[in-house]
């Protein structure tokens, strides 16, 4: 391992992992990323990594939109890597979100987001035995889908490896050192870095991170358990990606012919420590998320359940990133807070942070709206659906 870089990113998620390519890319090749375990075996690892550009505010639609266009040329840029299945995407939204939801609809087409909405009858030619009941109205996105979470971080770090990088899994970072208020070095559990720049990508280890130079990150940690189901028959008859608002649940199909399910919100927040939380699913949840699948998509009847896990969130006060350079701190950058959005904007966040961090803005797309000050500047983001929509 080395013992000077020019950049440390602590965190190997799909925002570390794609930093650190986007840095060798624009030529910051000693750069080196520490990960407490396996890439990818925090939150992005537990991702349902449905990719839709379906957001309520315009910096989550540009970046995610970016992070679309990079998703489809993956094998171009990473040497065949082929990690995205561009499935198209179905959201169901109740009456009474009709206004919002319109709303939303045409700010996503004035951002250039190919979408429209479709009927009932439509929608149901492709989603297996769609209960119409409750449904107020169907958006569908042709460009979306859902991605491979570890193979997409495992294709950024080959890709920025090769470029000159390097990226330890199972080397925990264990704190930062600063020598007159700016950023002087890494320890890690086999020796120290110095380092000029450190990035904070830990995911729901973000706030421990912060807490190593006194900083008190807004994030609350929780739990959000997701299960998968075997369908009947020889293989799943469910081949679209939903985000359920009227359920609040979501769907996604699995490379095994399983069928995804996990819950979405409003609910009720789980507190979570990440060194010691519930891994398993409990028989409530399982019970719960089959009688609704069943419910509203009666073609998978009879699906069993098959495993199940809890992953964790670090949630923000608005339900959006901070993506910004420490105002207290030099030398010192926050990409943390994904509450449940990282990974399909991820590959974005790590291009718009790798420019900050080099020509000290982004150019990509305007990410000021999620600086770090907006919280005691009592500015918060706004999204047309709102964050736990509670």
């Amino acid at each position: 391992m080395r013992q000077t870089a020019d950049v440390v990113i602590i965190g190997g998620g799909v925002l570390g992992a794609s930093l650190l390519y986007h840095l060798t890319t624009k030529g910051v090749r000693n750069a080196v990323l520490l990960e407490k375990g396996e890439f990818a075996s925090g939150s992005t690892g537990d991702s349902a990594a449905i990719v839709r550009q379906h957001y309520s505010n315009e910096v989550s639609i540009r970046l995610v939109k970016k992070s679309v266009e990079m998703f489809k040329n993956f094998p171009n840029l990473f040497d065949g890597a082929n990690v995205f299945t561009n499935s198209g995407w179905f959201f169901l939204v109740p009456p009474e979100a009709g206004d919002k939801f319109q709303q939303n609809m045409a700010q996503l087409k004035r951002l250039g987001i190919d979408t429209w909405e479709v009927s009932v009858e439509e929608a149901a030619k492709e989603l297996p035995g769609l209960n119409p009941e409750g449904i107020g109205h169907i958006a569908y996105e042709p460009g979306a889908g859902y991605a491979d979470p570890v193979g997409t971080v495992q294709a950024f770090i080959a890709k920025a490896v090769a470029n000159g990088a390097e990226a330890h899994p199972h080397t925990p970072a264990q704190g930062i050192k600063l020598n007159g208020g700016r950023v002087s070095a890494v320890v890690t559990n086999v020796g120290e870095i110095s380092t000029p720049v450190v990035v904070n990508a830990a995911g729901p280890w973000a706030k421990t991170v912060g807490e190593w130079v006194g900083l008190d990150l807004p994030l609350q940690i929780t739990r959000e358990p997701e299960a998968t189901f075997r369908p009947p028959g020889d293989s799943s008859p469910l081949h679209h990606p939903i985000s359920n608002m009227v359920d609040r649940t979501y769907f996604r199909p699995m490379p095994d012919g399983t069928v995804l399910i996990g819950t979405g919100h409003p609910k009720e927040s789980e507190p979570a420590d990440p060194e010691n939380y519930q891994r398993e699913v409990d028989e409530n949840f399982i019970s719960y998320v089959s009688e609704r699948m069943e419910h509203r998509l009666r073609g998978l009847a009879g699906a069993k359940f098959e495993r199940g896990w809890a992953g964790l969130y670090a949630v923000t006060p608005d339900w959006n990133m901070i993506l910004d350079k420490s105002p207290d701190i030099e030398g010192l950058y926050l990409a943390v807070g994904g509450s449940g959005h990282s990974f399909k904007i991820g590959p974005a966040m790590g291009l718009c942070l790798a420019e900050l961090i080099v020509d000290g803005q982004a150019s990509t797309v305007d990410i000021s709206s999620l600086r770090a000050t907006r919280f005691a500047e009592d500015d918060l983001l706004r999204s047309t659906y709102g964050g736990n929509r509670a």
